[in-house]
């Protein structure tokens, strides 16, 4: 392996030349995995490192990203240990693709950097002595090829096909759920129209409750069950009762009395019956105290 110049520039598979860093880079190709969240589902990009810095890395993936988009990339260094860190894509071009380091952890990032000025030294020849000064011309070294899996089309296809069939999926489902709720809501509304034109069906205005008192509401009762005296006790029970518009108690709440006996005469006074109270010639909920004395 060898390490990339501070100031080293690139050519992409375009001929167009990548920008500038700023760190040392060490050239070499490490498996690593990329995740892409896309549509709000994780997805896994697999692909092969060119080189490697503390900044960030060039690297040859599986599938095309977007300059600006902010992955999440995962490696391990040989001879050092995991590397997993929040990066940005700084360039695409084709499958190849430049990653800047955003996030990573300080120990990890030490390591990157000894990793990557540990790299081995090459020994250079002597030059020969020259009279004249003749400019050397300057190569820059050729980059690895391709990964298999990334050259095998056939496999390359699949990995395409089953990322378009989630995201077809997806927007499937999307869709039966929105049309499942406007189906539904179509629905009701439909059913409340047909209701409305059925003979003798007409929608009532909701009517507040109406506080009446307990001699008049004995005069409306019609069906009454006297309570089961608890233990031969004595006294008087006071609860509130809600009486709905058809004349049934809806609601018994405590009011006053021993617990015994206020719970016998909430027992009895759920089944009690009255005519409906009505105001205006309309049937209104009534809200009203009964007294139950127990002999």
């Amino acid at each position: 392996m060898s390490t990339t110049a501070v100031r080293e520039t690139q050519n992409l598979p375009s001929g167009r030349p990548l920008p500038r860093r700023a760190a040392v880079r060490r050239r070499a190709a490490i498996p690593l995995s990329v995740t892409v969240l896309r549509s709000g589902v994780p997805d896994s990009v697999p692909g092969r490192s060119l080189d490697v810095g503390e900044g960030g890395l060039g690297a040859v993936l599986a599938a095309e990203l977007f300059p600006g988009e902010l992955v999440g990339v995962e490696f391990c260094l040989p001879d050092s240990g995991a590397v997993l860190a929040k990066a940005r894509v700084c360039y695409q071009e084709r499958l190849h693709c430049g990653l800047q380091f955003l996030s990573i952890p300080p120990e990890q990032q030490k390591m990157l950097g000894d990793w990557t000025m540990d790299a081995p030294k090459r020994v250079q020849p002597a030059a020969p002595p020259v009279k004249t000064a003749v400019p050397t011309r300057r190569t820059v070294a050729a980059e690895p090829p391709l990964p298999k899996f990334l050259v095998d089309s056939p496999r390359r296809r699949e990995t395409t096909s089953r990322y378009l069939r989630r995201k077809i999926f997806m927007a499937l489902a999307a869709a039966v759920i929105v049309a499942g709720g406007a189906g539904w809501w179509q629905w009701e509304q439909g059913w409340q129209e047909l209701e409305s034109r059925l003979p003798g069906h007409s929608v009532q205005a909701a009517q507040p409750r109406v506080a009446v008192g307990f001699e008049v509401m004995q005069r409306l009762l019609v069906h009454k069950v006297d309570p089961v005296t608890p233990g031969g006790a004595r006294g008087i029970a006071v609860v509130s009762a809600v009486v709905g518009r058809d004349g049934t108690v809806i609601a018994v709440q405590p009011v006053s009395g021993p617990d015994a006996l206020v719970r016998a005469a909430m027992d009895s006074i759920a089944w009690w019956k009255f005519e409906p109270y009505r105001q205006d010639g309309i049937p209104v909920e009534v809200e009203t105290t009964l007294a139950v004395e127990f002999r």
